[in-house]
């Protein structure tokens, strides 16, 4: 089955539909794709992944391996 005969189908479903709940769940999926998680963080947020960008580009960085190494005993049991 082709994608434009699945989209025809879907919007024959929700044409039809006198189910409320599914037309809000419709709605809520296809907004959820307009969205981009960059406008939903907050200014602290977006100041901290910020931060981290930069202090990567600056070297600024441990390995995964130097950190488990420092923290082991906190993390193991």
């Amino acid at each position: 089955m082709s994608l434009q005969t699945q989209k025809i189908q879907i919007a024959k479903t929700l044409l039809d539909t006198t189910n409320e709940a599914l037309v809000k769940q419709v709605k809520a999926l296809l907004s959820a794709y307009d969205t981009d998680l960059w406008d939903e963080l907050s200014e602290h947020q977006k100041s901290c992944v910020k931060e981290a960008q930069s202090d990567y580009k600056k070297g600024k960085v441990k390995t995964h391996n130097e950190v488990m190494k420092k923290y082991k005993k906190w993390l193991t049991k």
